[in-house]
């Protein structure tokens, strides 16, 4: 604003307008001056993605899936999930991935590109403004390897949490990863570390390294030591994510394997049910999944198993493809 001859004042108006009110249409900044929003108009646009796609599930509790298109025709999926006690939106980081797990459909789409700062937030603003309840958590747990793209998800990790701008709390944006040990010591460095899921896949390097055929190349003894190290820096639990399928983590003996690796790591473990996708393998058995919580919490360790959502809208984990995906336009 002092570079167009204005008082700083402006800027800050116009930072509550997009952050706090996220209004994207200078017209409706309504108590800036007509003449300086004429100004804005020639000088600034605020881009945002198209809204191509909403779906909602069975009921008015279900989770909702969106479908964005930038203007290069990137496409990404976010997914609004309500409970009873929190509304979060769970957000991409990258057009695609190149990670290409076995258990997750977005792999199969290769990557793309990274998504910006700006491109994660406008994401979260159309979103927000598709919704009626005010979304209080975000897990960047979509389409992308976060930490594959850290500093852009870093800048847009600080601009939700602004207390002049979007005002999240730090400990609701919690960034998750199927294990890039570099990028977690990078994490710890943060003057505010963010919160932190580990995707694990299984507790057998070898059974992880099928199923996670890139970032299994960092094996289990070297993820260790980094979440050690961020957990002694940032005196953040980490939560321990485990995507079960029938015969493939669930016994008994996974649960034990699991409880030994993470031998004094301040964690809690979040067991997830696989939803069906190209890759073969079955959703596990309920008492399956009883059985590994119940070992696990015998074991002294925390578990979460709460009702699998998004399942009936193809969101839920390691679903989203964005089938109509399209690659950016080449300048």
């Amino acid at each position: 604003m002092v570079s167009l001859g204005k008082k700083p004042f402006h800027g800050r108006q116009i930072h509550a307008w997009m952050y706090r009110r996220l209004v994207t249409n200078f017209d409706e900044m309504t108590d800036l001056a007509k003449d300086l929003r004429q100004q804005l108009k020639e000088h600034f646009v605020i881009t945002i993605p198209r809204l191509v796609e909403k779906v909602h599930g069975e009921d008015k509790d279900s989770a909702t899936k969106f479908l964005f298109e930038y203007p290069d025709g990137a496409r990404i999926e976010t997914v609004y999930i309500p409970t009873e006690d929190r509304s979060t939106l769970c957000v991409s980081s990258q057009v695609g991935c190149a990670y290409q797990c076995a258990f997750c459909e977005t792999g199969r789409l290769g990557f793309s590109r990274n998504l910006t700062a700006t491109e994660i937030i406008a994401s979260y603003i159309v979103s927000q403004q598709q919704t009626e309840e005010r979304i209080g958590n975000i897990v960047f747990m979509g389409m992308g390897e976060p930490l594959a793209n850290v500093n852009n998800v870093m800048q847009a990790w600080r601009i939700l949490t602004d207390p002049d701008g979007i005002g999240l709390s730090h400990r609701k944006v919690t960034i998750s990863t199927v294990g890039l040990p570099a990028q977690i010591r990078k994490l710890a460095q943060e003057e505010y570390p963010p919160k932190l899921v580990f995707s694990i896949g299984s507790p057998h390097d070898n059974k992880r390294r099928e199923l996670l055929p890139i970032a299994g190349k960092f094996c289990l003894a070297e993820n260790h030591a980094a979440l050690t190290e961020y957990a002694a820096q940032t005196r953040n639990r980490i939560t321990i994510a485990l995507l079960v399928a029938e015969g493939l983590n669930d016994s008994l003996d996974d649960a034990r394997a699991l409880h030994r690796w993470i031998g004094n790591l301040p964690v809690k473990i979040n067991l997830l049910r696989y939803n069906e996708t190209y890759a073969g393998w079955k959703r596990p058995r309920e008492e399956k999944m009883e059985a590994l919580a119940s070992e696990l919490i015998r074991l002294g360790r925390t578990v979460i198993l709460r009702t699998s959502r998004g399942r009936d809208v193809a969101a839920a984990c390691g679903q989203l493809a964005a089938k109509q995906l399209k690659p950016p336009q080449m300048p």
